[in-house]
C-alpha cells in the first residue's frame, strides 16, 4: 500500500498564487470567500483514501490540489473533511461487502416469527433433558 501523496512547498506555493486569480487577496477555491489572514489549507480535491493505487504510484501535480478556507469550507459540519470521511467509510464497506470479508446481517425473527416455529418432537434425536429442582421443600 503507498503512503499518503503529500505536496512538496513549491507545489504549495504554486496553489496559493493560483487562488489569488490575479488579485492580491487569497480566496478560497470553494467558495470564493476572499480569507485575508484566516487560516486555509491545501487539500487533494479527490481524497488520497479514494483514490486506485495506481494513481498514487504517480507524481502529484497541482491540478490535483486546492486551497479551501478552514472555517468555510474544509472543516465545520458540512466541509469537505466530513464529505470525505463519510465517502472513505462508504467505500471501506462497499469493499468489505464485494468481497465477501463482512458477512451480511442476519434477519432478527420476531415474536410472531418465534410463535410459528415448528416444536420439537422429543421422540425424535436427543432424549429430553430430566427437569432441575428449583425449589425444595424444608424438612421441618
Amino acid at each position: 500500500m503507498a503512503k499518503r501523496r503529500e505536496f512538496t512547498r513549491n507545489q504549495r506555493e504554486e496553489i496559493v498564487e493560483r487562488s489569488k486569480r490575479g488579485g492580491k487577496d487569497i480566496r478560497c477555491e470553494g467558495c470564493g470567500q476572499v480569507l485575508g489572514a484566516k487560516p486555509y489549507e491545501i487539500d487533494h480535491i479527490i481524497a488520497e483514501a479514494l483514490r486506485p493505487e495506481a494513481d498514487k504510484q504517480k507524481r502529484l501535480t497541482i491540478a490535483e490540489g486546492q486551497l479551501l478556507g478552514k472555517s468555510c469550507c474544509h472543516r465545520g459540519k458540512d466541509g469537505k473533511t466530513n464529505k470525505d470521511v463519510r465517502a472513505i467509510a462508504e467505500a471501506k464497506r462497499r469493499y468489505d461487502r464485494a468481497n465477501g470479508l463482512k458477512r451480511p446481517k442476519q434477519k432478527i425473527p420476531s415474536k410472531n416469527d418465534l410463535r410459528t416455529r415448528p416444536e420439537r418432537d422429543p421422540n425424535k434425536g436427543l432424549p429430553e433433558l430430566p427437569r432441575r429442582k428449583l425449589y425444595e421443600a424444608r424438612d421441618a
